[in-house]
């Protein structure tokens, strides 16, 4: 099994479907378990992406990944699929093919004419599994971006065949629909699978109302590498920064009583280009998470997602997050020359709530995410300090943490993108 350089402590995630009784917590690696390096989130010329899945596959393992998903559209990489070999087009030049049979070998690549034109066979996931996964090293989950209208696209990890989405007349239906999809399909073949709702803030946005009426859904990416997104919010499209997205749909969720659903985060990379570099292009490697588990199987590592047992990072490494003695503390592993700023963000019970909808220049009700209070994901405390140290009150309906540093994301999928990371919420639920 791959040990990090160093030792990672448990991030304390601490949500609960049912009430608890809040206490001091303090995890690390440790007692049979370790941190694992993972994505959920790219695609290959399986659906469209740019690169054949061994490119891909091979990318995350030589880049120090513990576990993938593949998440093509839609499809699963399952059966013969053969993808024309076209100069011109580039997404499979001859080059490509060559550089293939460079890389991987000649009998490797399965390249024959038909229907009049030269074409490669794709590789299958029973294939990529066979040739890459090293037990306790290195993992390939099996997966789909289930992509329905509506702009709703929701990633499930590790699934067992194509789940075919559905579409309704609304963005709430389609999301739940295919929710229910999901998890029937989990039940159907006796497996658990991760499910986060993709790119909320897209061009067509899904908004925290949609989400929160929902109410199943437990995942959603606060970081999207893909140049296409919209990680920092669009004011002329009155879409918000997937931060504020969050806090409004935590806020919104952990005030409704004995049930909360909270809602966690992952970061991704959504890459779809595999031979660029540069602001703009969906290139991998932008954003991941870090999953404590006792294992490096699908079970272990969803099991311990499904607790809050991860974290969201492009870049910024934490070392130890406790949370004891009415204290959440988080210790940065720095790199030289870089400085951090940790933001504790929150919302206190008993704050404003009450969202305003978002209307037009006539007065007309827009389709977006409604306007709330800055009373809903306060920063609550700011500082530069580490260990950050922040002492709860017992008044906060929840406490996350952002760790921003000062160093630049090298191939950002914006330019002005520092490394962040983001602490799942603690809840304080009496």
């Amino acid at each position: 099994m791959r040990r990090h350089d160093f030792v990672w402590p448990l991030l304390c995630a601490i949500f609960a479907i049912a009430p608890f009784a809040f206490g001091d917590v303090s995890l690390q690696e440790g007692n049979g378990k370790q941190w694992f390096k993972g994505v959920t989130h790219f695609h290959t010329l399986w659906s469209d992406g740019d690169a054949a899945p061994e490119v891909a596959v091979n990318w995350y393992q030589t880049h120090g990944y513990d576990f993938i998903c593949v998440s093509d559209h839609n499809i699963l990489q399952v059966g013969e699929k053969w993808f024309p070999i076209d100069d011109e087009k580039k997404r499979l030049p001859m080059e490509k093919v060559d550089a293939l049979r460079e890389e991987f070998d000649e009998d490797w690549v399965v390249v024959e004419d038909r229907e009049g034109k030269p074409m490669m066979r794709l590789k299958t996931l029973s294939e990529l599994q066979e040739r890459f996964e090293e037990p306790g090293e290195f993992l390939v989950i099996p997966g789909e971006e289930v992509t329905a209208k509506k702009a709703v696209h929701i990633n499930a990890v590790n699934t067992r065949g194509v789940i075919t989405p559905i579409n309704d007349d609304s963005v709430t239906g389609t999301l739940q629909k295919n929710l229910d999809l999901i998890d029937a399909h989990a039940h159907e073949h006796g497996v658990p699978i991760l499910v986060h709702i993709n790119h909320p803030n897209w061009d067509s946005t899904v908004t925290a109302e949609e989400i929160v009426a929902v109410g199943g859904e437990r995942f959603f990416e606060v970081y999207n590498g893909h140049g296409g997104v919209r990680n920092w919010g669009d004011p002329e499209k009155h879409i918000p920064a997937t931060d504020r997205l969050w806090d409004i749909i935590l806020s919104l969720r952990l005030n409704e009583g004995d049930t909360p659903k909270p809602m966690y985060a992952v970061a991704t990379d959504d890459a779809h280009s595999w031979f660029y570099e540069g602001p703009g292009q969906s290139i991998p490697g932008r954003g991941w998470i870090m999953v404590l588990a006792e294992d490096l199987t699908a079970e272990s590592l969803i099991g311990a997602l499904k607790q809050g047992h991860s974290y969201s990072t492009s870049g910024v490494t934490l070392s130890s997050i406790r949370v004891e003695n009415g204290q959440f503390t988080i210790e940065i592993m720095p790199e030289p020359g870089v400085t951090y700023t940790t933001q504790f963000i929150g919302t206190r019970k008993g704050a404003d709530l009450h969202g305003e909808p978002v209307k037009d220049e006539d007065g007309n009700i827009i389709r977006a995410t409604h306007i709330y209070s800055d009373e809903v994901g306060e920063v609550l405390l700011e500082t530069d300090k580490s260990p950050a140290v922040y002492r709860f009150t017992g008044a906060e309906l929840y406490v996350r943490a952002k760790i921003v540093s000062s160093k630049l994301k090298k191939n950002p999928f914006r330019e002005g993108d520092y490394e962040t990371a983001w602490t799942q919420p603690i809840a304080m639920i009496e």
